[in-house]
Protein backbone atom coordinates (compact mmCIF):
# COMPACT_ATOMS: atom_id res chain seq x y z
CA UNK A 1 0.00 0.00 0.00
CA UNK A 2 3.16 2.37 -0.12
CA UNK A 3 2.70 3.20 -3.67
CA UNK A 4 -0.94 4.45 -3.12
CA UNK A 5 -0.10 7.57 -2.16
CA UNK A 6 -2.97 10.79 -1.32
CA UNK A 7 -2.91 11.74 -5.66
CA UNK A 8 -3.75 8.18 -6.16
CA UNK A 9 -6.58 8.45 -3.44
CA UNK A 10 -7.77 11.60 -4.87
CA UNK A 11 -8.12 10.02 -8.22
CA UNK A 12 -9.81 6.70 -7.08
CA UNK A 13 -12.15 8.25 -4.82
CA UNK A 14 -13.12 10.67 -7.68
CA UNK A 15 -13.36 8.01 -10.16
CA UNK A 16 -15.39 5.14 -7.75
CA UNK A 17 -18.61 7.19 -7.63
CA UNK A 18 -18.63 7.60 -10.92
CA UNK A 19 -18.19 3.94 -11.79
CA UNK A 20 -20.60 2.86 -9.51
CA UNK A 21 -23.17 5.68 -10.90
CA UNK A 22 -22.52 3.81 -14.76
CA UNK A 23 -22.73 0.30 -13.25
CA UNK A 24 -25.75 0.78 -11.67
CA UNK A 25 -27.56 2.72 -14.21
CA UNK A 26 -26.96 0.05 -16.24
CA UNK A 27 -28.36 -2.99 -14.39
CA UNK A 28 -31.86 -1.82 -14.10
CA UNK A 29 -32.63 -1.00 -17.78
CA UNK A 30 -33.93 -3.13 -19.92
CA UNK A 31 -32.59 -4.26 -23.85
CA UNK A 32 -34.43 -2.87 -26.67
CA UNK A 33 -36.91 -5.68 -28.23
CA UNK A 34 -34.71 -7.78 -30.86
CA UNK A 35 -35.21 -6.86 -34.24
CA UNK A 36 -38.26 -9.02 -35.77
CA UNK A 37 -36.27 -9.45 -39.13
CA UNK A 38 -32.93 -9.74 -40.81
CA UNK A 39 -33.58 -7.15 -43.28
CA UNK A 40 -34.95 -4.48 -40.59
CA UNK A 41 -33.71 -3.42 -37.12
CA UNK A 42 -37.16 -2.31 -36.43
CA UNK A 43 -39.15 -4.56 -33.81
CA UNK A 44 -42.48 -5.17 -33.08
CA UNK A 45 -43.07 -2.56 -31.04
CA UNK A 46 -42.11 -0.12 -33.45
CA UNK A 47 -44.51 2.80 -34.13
CA UNK A 48 -44.79 4.71 -38.04
CA UNK A 49 -42.69 7.61 -36.74
CA UNK A 50 -40.30 5.29 -35.26
CA UNK A 51 -40.01 3.76 -38.46
CA UNK A 52 -39.91 7.15 -40.47
CA UNK A 53 -36.69 7.92 -38.10
CA UNK A 54 -35.08 4.71 -38.79
CA UNK A 55 -35.51 4.56 -42.80
CA UNK A 56 -35.93 8.17 -43.45
CA UNK A 57 -38.45 10.53 -45.45
CA UNK A 58 -38.12 8.67 -48.78
CA UNK A 59 -40.88 6.36 -48.24
CA UNK A 60 -44.43 5.86 -50.56
CA UNK A 61 -47.36 4.60 -48.41
CA UNK A 62 -50.62 3.01 -49.53
CA UNK A 63 -53.53 0.80 -47.49
CA UNK A 64 -52.30 -1.96 -45.34
CA UNK A 65 -54.01 -5.11 -45.63
CA UNK A 66 -54.30 -4.99 -41.72
CA UNK A 67 -56.12 -1.88 -41.88
CA UNK A 68 -53.63 0.60 -41.23
CA UNK A 69 -50.99 2.30 -43.51
CA UNK A 70 -48.14 0.30 -45.31
CA UNK A 71 -45.13 2.74 -45.79
CA UNK A 72 -42.34 0.98 -48.12
CA UNK A 73 -39.17 2.52 -48.96
CA UNK A 74 -36.00 1.15 -51.40
CA UNK A 75 -33.77 -1.81 -49.37
CA UNK A 76 -31.06 -3.59 -50.25
CA UNK A 77 -30.75 -7.28 -48.91
CA UNK A 78 -28.48 -9.81 -49.51
CA UNK A 79 -26.99 -7.63 -52.25
CA UNK A 80 -30.27 -7.05 -54.31
CA UNK A 81 -32.68 -4.22 -54.61
CA UNK A 82 -35.78 -4.46 -53.70
CA UNK A 83 -38.57 -2.34 -51.72
CA UNK A 84 -39.43 -3.28 -47.41
CA UNK A 85 -42.81 -2.95 -46.31
CA UNK A 86 -43.79 -1.54 -42.88
CA UNK A 87 -47.40 -2.68 -42.31
CA UNK A 88 -49.69 -1.30 -39.58
CA UNK A 89 -53.02 -2.30 -38.81
CA UNK A 90 -55.98 0.50 -37.54
CA UNK A 91 -54.43 0.88 -33.76
CA UNK A 92 -51.36 2.20 -35.57
CA UNK A 93 -49.59 -1.31 -33.96
CA UNK A 94 -46.82 -2.65 -36.79
CA UNK A 95 -47.88 -6.11 -37.97
CA UNK A 96 -45.66 -7.32 -40.62
CA UNK A 97 -42.04 -6.28 -42.32
CA UNK A 98 -41.28 -7.75 -45.79
CA UNK A 99 -38.75 -7.48 -48.12
CA UNK A 100 -39.86 -8.09 -51.71
CA UNK A 101 -37.63 -8.04 -54.88
CA UNK A 102 -37.93 -8.66 -59.08
CA UNK A 103 -35.38 -9.86 -61.44
CA UNK A 104 -35.55 -10.96 -65.06
CA UNK A 105 -34.97 -14.32 -65.06
CA UNK A 106 -36.53 -16.83 -62.44
CA UNK A 107 -33.17 -18.49 -61.86
CA UNK A 108 -32.02 -16.01 -59.89
CA UNK A 109 -35.09 -16.16 -57.72
CA UNK A 110 -34.84 -19.97 -57.44
CA UNK A 111 -31.56 -19.24 -56.10
CA UNK A 112 -32.27 -16.52 -53.84
CA UNK A 113 -35.27 -18.47 -52.35
CA UNK A 114 -33.31 -21.61 -51.67
CA UNK A 115 -30.40 -19.21 -49.87
CA UNK A 116 -33.14 -17.62 -47.56
CA UNK A 117 -35.56 -20.61 -46.97
CA UNK A 118 -31.82 -22.43 -45.94
CA UNK A 119 -30.85 -19.72 -43.30
CA UNK A 120 -34.53 -19.42 -41.79
CA UNK A 121 -34.45 -23.28 -41.90
CA UNK A 122 -30.95 -22.85 -39.76
CA UNK A 123 -32.62 -20.25 -37.67
CA UNK A 124 -35.76 -22.34 -36.48
CA UNK A 125 -33.32 -25.83 -36.57
CA UNK A 126 -36.09 -27.22 -39.57
CA UNK A 127 -34.94 -28.92 -42.18
CA UNK A 128 -38.11 -28.72 -44.46
CA UNK A 129 -37.60 -28.00 -48.30
CA UNK A 130 -40.18 -26.90 -50.51
CA UNK A 131 -39.25 -26.12 -53.73
CA UNK A 132 -39.67 -22.77 -54.66
CA UNK A 133 -43.43 -23.37 -53.78
CA UNK A 134 -43.57 -20.72 -50.59
CA UNK A 135 -42.63 -22.36 -47.07
CA UNK A 136 -44.53 -20.56 -44.09
CA UNK A 137 -42.54 -21.33 -40.36
CA UNK A 138 -45.09 -21.56 -37.67
CA UNK A 139 -43.52 -19.32 -34.43
CA UNK A 140 -44.81 -18.38 -31.29
CA UNK A 141 -43.17 -15.32 -31.94
CA UNK A 142 -44.96 -14.72 -35.10
CA UNK A 143 -44.79 -16.81 -38.38
CA UNK A 144 -42.07 -16.25 -41.21
CA UNK A 145 -43.50 -16.80 -45.28
CA UNK A 146 -41.45 -17.02 -48.12
CA UNK A 147 -43.03 -17.18 -51.35
CA UNK A 148 -41.97 -17.10 -55.15
CA UNK A 149 -44.35 -15.40 -57.95
CA UNK A 150 -43.68 -16.56 -61.29
CA UNK A 151 -45.43 -15.65 -64.08
CA UNK A 152 -44.77 -14.30 -67.51
CA UNK A 153 -44.93 -10.76 -66.28
CA UNK A 154 -43.79 -11.16 -62.93
CA UNK A 155 -41.09 -12.53 -60.94
CA UNK A 156 -40.84 -11.62 -57.60
CA UNK A 157 -39.84 -12.97 -54.08
CA UNK A 158 -41.33 -11.93 -50.79
CA UNK A 159 -39.91 -12.93 -47.70
CA UNK A 160 -42.03 -11.51 -44.98
CA UNK A 161 -42.09 -11.67 -40.89
CA UNK A 162 -45.64 -11.69 -39.18
CA UNK A 163 -46.46 -10.24 -35.88
CA UNK A 164 -47.47 -13.13 -33.08
CA UNK A 165 -51.45 -11.57 -33.47
CA UNK A 166 -51.72 -11.88 -37.30
CA UNK A 167 -50.26 -15.43 -36.99
CA UNK A 168 -51.65 -18.15 -37.64
CA UNK A 169 -50.95 -21.71 -35.93
CA UNK A 170 -50.56 -24.61 -38.80
CA UNK A 171 -53.56 -26.43 -40.31
CA UNK A 172 -54.09 -29.73 -39.42
CA UNK A 173 -53.75 -32.76 -42.05
CA UNK A 174 -57.44 -34.93 -41.85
Amino acid sequence: MKHFNNSNMKYFLFLFPALCLLLLGGCGKSSSPSPASPFSDAAWNYTAEDIIAYEGDGYSTYDSVYGGVCYTYPKVYEERKGIIKYMFDGQERLMCIAWTCSAEEEQELFELYDFIEGTVNALTDETDVTSNAGHVWYREDGNIILSLMITSDLKALQYAYLHPDVSNPPKEAN
